[in-house]
């Protein structure tokens, strides 16, 4: 197991500083299919971290066996949650997004801070492939992939089921 740290400076240019922290790292380990994942969702829990926290945040990646795992540490007493938001709201759909795109997330914290940590596979879409297929993508525009939250419905199941494993 591997296990690479940085801290960033709770400033707009930290998000893309954090993404690339963590697109590098695992591309440069060979893990392209987790790499594009797991800078996605970086990309939201930093701007959380700049827009909520506004402290300095640490983004942690652990290389385990089959998966990777992310960790965001900020120094912020306010805990993180789930927030319903309207078809016109700007913001609010981080954690949804992070529910969507892991294999396993969830949250801890206490009055010094909070941890969002979530997990993404290790196995590349090449070697997940069989013989002869092509790679895999991700072809959605934005208002596709926000369209695919159900607000209405959203009970927290789907939460309660993916951080249970």
């Amino acid at each position: 197991m591997r296990t690479l740290a940085q801290t960033f400076p709770p400033e707009v240019s930290s998000v893309p500083a954090a993404r690339h922290f963590v697109a590098d790292l695992l591309t440069g380990r060979g893990l392209d299919g987790a790499a594009f994942a797991a800078a996605s969702l970086v990309s939201e829990l930093a701007t959380n971290c700049v827009i909520h926290a506004r402290t300095p945040f640490t983004v942690e990646v652990v290389e385990r066996h089959d998966a990777v795992r992310v960790c965001v540490t900020d120094t912020s007493p306010v805990q993180a949650r789930v927030r319903r938001h309207s078809l016109d709201s700007t913001t609010g759909r981080g954690l949804r997004l992070v529910a969507s795109l892991a294999t396993a997330w969830g949250a801890e914290g206490d009055r010094n801070g909070k941890t969002i940590w979530f997990e993404v596979s290790a196995q590349t879409p090449d070697a997940a492939a069989a013989p002869g297929q092509d790679r895999l993508s991700f072809d959605a525009d934005v208002e596709t992939l926000l369209a695919s939250f159900d607000d209405d419905g959203f009970s927290g199941r789907a939460l309660l089921d993916r951080t249970a494993a």
